[in-house]
């Protein structure tokens, strides 16, 4: 009984509105790091928008990018370069109980895509997956998050100070579209990520340089194909770096321009 009351709050309350994450919009600049190995180039683009409107949260990504490994590449993308896109957009209601997005992806000529829906509860939800060629099903368990309500739960988390690991329940949307447990561990200043805000980094707030920011490692038990992620996490819940991996290359999601959007004005 107490956990449907606490969960019955939260409904009420918003998960995402509690933990004070604002509307935003990155716009970021794909490279390579620093410490990348010798012989690999890689460029590309990338946008994430997180929205609030009265009705709910709207997700958007878009992220495009070539790698290339072939022998010579240093300057630009060649011939035999991958071109990999990832789009996602994803929509839940205020009280977080409910789920809907659609994936595509495309690595050179190959193109994957799915819808999905879901419904969660205080004692666990479904996830219903479209894939094309079939159909899943899948058992969410207690506590699972939607994405604008787990981005607002690590903020939340991360202001508090709740000691490490934590562990947010929510969906990998990307690839095999089943529960997962993120795990989010505190990184020392500058270790595994730079900690300082991006060079040259245009935002819409004044103030926003003044908001605390994050270095976290991202790990994943199960479906973490690409392996561990770091990021550099503000406190308005926009990622400002992102370090993954992709065809086994290291890839730098360095933000270059942030929006931050007024909350909606609901009766």
């Amino acid at each position: 009984m107490i956990r449907r009351a606490v969960f019955l709050l939260a409904m009420v309350l918003g998960p995402a509105a509690e933990a004070g994450v604002t509307s935003h919009a990155v716009s970021y600049e794909v490279k390579l790091p620093a410490d990348a190995e010798k012989g690999v180039y890689a460029e590309g683009t990338g946008t994430y928008s997180l929205t609030k409107s009265c009705q709910g949260w709207t997700l958007g990504e878009v992220y495009q990018f070539g790698i290339d490994k072939s022998p010579g590449a240093s300057k630009q993308l060649g011939d035999k370069a991958d071109r990999i896109e990832e789009r996602l957009t994803a929509t839940e209601p205020l009280d977080g109980a409910q789920l809907a997005y659609q994936a595509r992806t495309r690595l050179n000529a190959r193109n994957t895509s799915a819808t999905i829906k879901a419904t969660i509860g205080p004692d666990g939800g479904r996830l219903r997956a479209d894939l094309g060629t079939y159909k899943q099903t899948s058992d969410l368990p207690a506590g699972t998050l939607p994405p604008a309500a787990a981005r607002a739960a690590l903020v939340d988390a991360l202001l508090a100070n709740q000691p490490d690991p934590i562990e947010i329940k929510t969906v990998e949307m990307l690839r095999f579209h089943k529960p997962i447990v993120e795990r989010f561990q505190r990184l020392p200043p500058e270790q595994g990520i730079p900690t300082a805000l991006p060079k040259d980094l245009k935002t819409s707030d004044k103030d926003f340089a003044k908001g605390r920011v994050f270095a976290v490692r991202r790990r994943v038990g199960d479906f973490n194909e690409f392996g561990d992620e770091f990021w550099l996490l503000h406190e308005s819940g926009a990622i400002l770096r992102r370090l993954i991996k992709r065809q086994n290359v290291g890839l730098l999601l360095e933000a270059r321009e942030v929006t931050l959007f007024p909350a909606p004005k609901c009766d």
